[in-house]
């Protein structure tokens, strides 16, 4: 098991370059943007809308602050993460940290076994101690995602 540090402020960190680049993340200092270093999207950061709509729909940014997980699982959270903020209510925009943390947990829970841990929020902070290839700490647009798994011991009888 190894201990990883997990916080909300990530002001002058940035971890997870070689995973960055796995994932194809590109970077957008082109444009004189130095915050969007591993943002995932085009370089407008917006999505084409779909034909007949009236305006463009904004891209969910992902940045990976921290992980020790492979890059297929860290694909399958990135996208449960944003379909589940996509089908939250959209006016007024109210994020549900405890639904995202559910749907995130019931996933990765079913797909790899269970004890995996998800913490969600905008401000927080945290220390754990994770099962080796199961911690990641990561951001869609301003909401910080903390999801990690623990090793499950039989208790001695």
């Amino acid at each position: 098991m190894r201990e990883q540090q997990g916080s909300g402020d990530v002001a002058g960190r940035r971890r997870g370059g070689v995973i960055r680049s796995l994932l194809g993340v590109e970077r957008r200092l082109a444009e004189g943007d130095a915050d969007a270093e591993g943002a995932v999207g085009d370089s407008s950061g917006k999505q084409p809308a779909a034909a007949g709509s009236g305006g463009e729909e904004r891209k969910a940014v992902v940045r990976v602050v921290a992980a020790d997980m492979p890059p297929a699982l860290q694909r399958r959270a990135f996208r449960c993460a944003r379909d589940e903020l996509a089908a939250m209510p959209h006016f007024p925009r109210r994020l549900e940290p405890k639904r995202l943390a559910l749907a995130l947990k019931k996933e990765f829970d079913t797909a790899y076994g269970s004890a995996w841990h998800c913490i969600v929020g905008t401000s927080f902070g945290s220390y754990v101690t994770h099962a080796r290839g199961g911690f990641l700490y990561f951001s869609v647009d301003k909401v910080y995602i903390l999801l990690f798994r623990t090793a499950v011991e039989p208790s001695p009888h």
